[in-house]
């Protein structure tokens, strides 16, 4: 018998530290796992790799990684030929922000708007540093559209040498071997 209570409270013991590591440290913040936003969680779905093409048939691969107690999503992206990216997207309240480190040695910051269709989520340049101009070569938007768990795209809004460039990507979910380094998958 005391073997059993033994074991009883043990698995009690066991099962409140489990659920304390769940629990996040900061219950009232903001994060991916509360917000209500549809568009919002389907971001936060995309945690693990991805693989798929670019515009002119340009080979790309993305990695999303949850962070800082589910409170943010660390986007890296490589794509041949071009220097690795980092995008940061957070919450700020109930709106998705996005804070992208581009190989144009700008920093951007884009803030969600709001969208009546739960598989598209749209970001526009709210602000930035390092870009002395909008006439510098810039991203003014990143717009994803969820296809299904396996398969989303995006589009980045390109301003390049006083154009607008759309440049859609196309991805799909790499089910094994996934690895943040850009070498290994």
């Amino acid at each position: 018998m005391k073997k059993v209570l033994c074991l009883l409270w043990l698995f009690a013991a066991l099962s409140a530290f489990t659920v304390e590591m769940d629990a996040q440290v900061c219950p009232t913040c903001p994060s991916f796992t509360k917000t209500n936003s549809t568009a919002n969680k389907k971001l936060a779905s995309l945690v693990g790799c991805w693989r798929g093409k670019g515009p002119n048939a340009l080979a790309a691969k993305v990695s999303y990684q949850m962070g800082s107690d589910k409170s943010a999503l660390l986007e890296t992206i490589y794509i041949e030929k071009n220097p690795t990216m980092y995008t940061m997207y957070y919450m700020d309240g109930e709106v998705g922000m996005a804070h992208h480190f581009c190989s144009y040695g700008n920093q951007l910051r884009m803030r969600a708007e709001s969208s009546s269709d739960p598989n598209v989520l749209l970001f526009k340049l709210v602000d930035s540093t390092n870009l002395q101009s909008l006439a510098h070569n810039h991203m003014n938007y990143v717009k994803f559209m969820f296809r299904d768990q396996n398969r989303f795209d995006v589009e980045w809004g390109l301003h390049h040498n006083g154009k607008d460039l759309p440049q859609l990507y196309v991805f799909r979910r790499v089910a094994q071997g996934c690895s943040a380094n850009s070498d290994s998958w």
